[in-house]
């Protein structure tokens, strides 16, 4: 388990200006963008409308932390769609093979991002809104609601366990049974392998002020039964 502190994030400007995106994480850490990287976790301040950037092969979600919001125009294989990132419980999510033209509604705003490639993991994001007494968060400990596989096939399956992360884009919030004060812009990352952080573990987030948001997101690893993988190397039998 990590507390990655709001001082630890990157902050790159936009090479042709209109923003800026702080990187909180990324897998493999310390990658780039040119590498080819499992996930990266981050936050843009988006001052003018324009273009985003392509990112082919990987999956996208977009989840409005301040601000109006945005207007996005799509254009993927399958046609033209224009969404509203503009609530803050509902992420958009795209593929980083479309063409995406994002328009301000009424000013500059701030959201939240993920990318990962999809062949590998499946993001799953959601925000939640404390309020000023305790709120219980179950982590998923199951693994059939994130894997689009036939019923058959889960008894063929190992175990998955997904990489998580808790995000307090205003702080503050408390994290027990684990004594972890998060402050603005702060992260809580663990790869499943904290008991107290992993399947199945119930927390209890305590924020300073009512309407404080949190975000959670999970990386599951995409699951394949075991009679599609390769076999293990070694001497062959027979």
């Amino acid at each position: 388990m990590q507390h990655l502190h709001s001082s630890d994030s990157r902050i790159m400007p936009w090479k042709k200006g209109g923003g800026s995106t702080t990187e909180i994480a990324m897998e493999p850490k310390g990658s780039g963008l040119a590498d080819p990287f499992l996930w990266r976790v981050s936050s843009a301040k988006i001052e003018a409308s324009g273009p985003f950037s392509s990112f082919p092969g990987y999956s996208r979600s977009l989840v409005l932390l301040e601000g109006a919001g945005l207007l996005l125009d799509i254009v993927g294989k399958h046609g033209t769609a224009r969404q509203r990132l503009k609530n803050i419980r509902q992420p958009v999510v795209f593929s980083g093979d479309d063409t995406v033209t994002a328009t301000l509604i009424q000013g500059p705003c701030v959201d939240f991002g993920v990318i990962s490639d999809p062949s590998r993991v499946r993001a799953v994001v959601q925000v939640l809104v404390l309020g000023a007494g305790a709120t219980a968060l179950t982590l998923t400990s199951s693994y059939r609601s994130q894997c689009a596989l036939p019923l058959t096939t889960f008894a063929e399956l190992e175990p998955l366990t997904p990489t998580t992360l808790l995000f307090a884009p205003r702080g503050r919030v408390r994290v027990e049974p684990l004594a972890v004060e998060l402050g603005a812009m702060d992260s809580l990352f663990s790869d499943g392998s904290s008991g107290a952080f992993g399947q199945g573990a119930r927390l209890e987030l305590h924020a300073s002020a009512p309407d404080t948001p949190l975000v959670v997101v999970q990386f599951w690893p995409v699951a394949t039964p075991q009679h599609e993988r390769a076999p293990a190397q070694g001497n062959a039998h027979g």
